[in-house]
């Protein structure tokens, strides 16, 4: 397992967001231009998404189905898993903690290319379906949560001071840019046609990890200085941010190899478990739980977990999936 570490340590990608995060401790003045970075941001959602449909081309629906039901399933268990734990054990408000679990019930598109990329560097299958399963878990914990954030507010009677538009919130969590264009990315994979598809290769796909590695680069430097924005920081009470993706991961892991996944397979859905949204779910809170710190569930979600999983919980997961496989 060191072996593995090691190797997915020195890849590129890693190196990238490495790089980020010394750029921002060293004080460098190297930034990314806020137009390039929505650019290549569309570049990859649109590449995940037009790789998986071409993919579910050859894939039946009813094969699908028992990862589909255990994919949701996760989402929301690991949303309860995730409340429980900040607010019963790491004493944070009701509000925080809900806002926080969101983006832990929640899925990262980054640390999924991370683990494809794993697996295709190690010559390791997949079942091909497994972009359609992250478009699947990136919304049902963001809407339960807020859901049970509107039921604890009216409980305390603060529904007048505080009104929260749940149909924009539904929009936002299923229809927001990441989703929408990961949605897109799989429609234009399985009507397109072939030819065209070849046609287009060149920019997403050939191009496509060296984007990822400037993306990852960008993302090393927003995670640290969005930790070094909080004020006060006690690292005990950011455990949780090692503590929750090891459970979901672990989870994700046993419930693939459960349902009859591949090795790969329930490596993936491990990885989709054990991450955590910041892009699809602080979008949404944001405009749902304005009481909500910010700074903590985005600090967490981007700042710790991320490098957590790119750094040790890919290798950790492909591991159990072994062992267990």
């Amino acid at each position: 397992m060191i072996e593995i570490a090691i190797s997915n340590l020195l890849s590129p990608m890693i190196l990238f967001f490495l790089l980020g995060i010394i750029a921002v401790l060293v004080n460098s003045d190297l930034k990314v231009p806020s137009a390039f970075y929505s650019g290549y941001t569309m570049i990859i959602l649109f590449t995940i998404g037009i790789k998986g449909g071409t993919e579910l081309r050859s894939v039946s629906l009813m094969d699908m189905l028992p990862t589909i039901i255990a994919a949701v399933l996760l989402s929301i268990v690991m949303l309860f898993i995730a409340h429980f734990m900040l607010h019963r054990i790491f004493k944070y408000p009701i509000v925080d903690s809900l806002a926080i679990a969101a983006h832990y019930g929640s899925v990262s598109a980054v640390t999924f290319i991370a683990g494809q990329a794993f697996l295709d560097k190690t010559g390791i299958p997949y079942e091909s379906y497994m972009s359609a399963v992250l478009v699947i878990m990136e919304g049902p914990a963001i809407i339960l949560a807020i859901i049970l954030y509107k039921m604890y507010i009216q409980k305390q009677g603060e529904e007048k001071t505080e009104q929260t538009n749940l149909k924009h919130v539904v929009k936002e969590a299923f229809f927001g840019k990441s989703i929408f264009l990961l949605l897109g990315g799989i429609f234009i994979g399985m009507v397109a046609d072939t030819n065209g598809l070849l046609l287009i290769q060149p920019l997403f796909g050939d191009l496509f990890y060296g984007i990822l590695c400037i993306f990852l680069l960008h993302m090393g430097m927003i995670a640290t200085q969005s930790l070094i924005k909080i004020k006060n920081i006690n690292i005990l009470s950011f455990l949780f941010a090692f503590i929750l993706p090891i459970i979901g991961g672990t989870l994700g892991v046993f419930t693939g190899n459960i349902i009859g996944l591949s090795v790969g397979g329930s490596m993936i859905l491990g990885v989709l478990t054990g991450s955590a949204s910041y892009i699809a779910a602080p979008a949404a809170i944001a405009q749902a739980m304005p009481k909500a710190n910010s700074g903590i569930y985005l600090g967490s979600a981007l700042g710790l977990t991320l490098p957590f999983n790119l750094i040790i919980g890919i290798p950790l997961y492909y591991w159990l999936a072994t062992v267990l496989g």
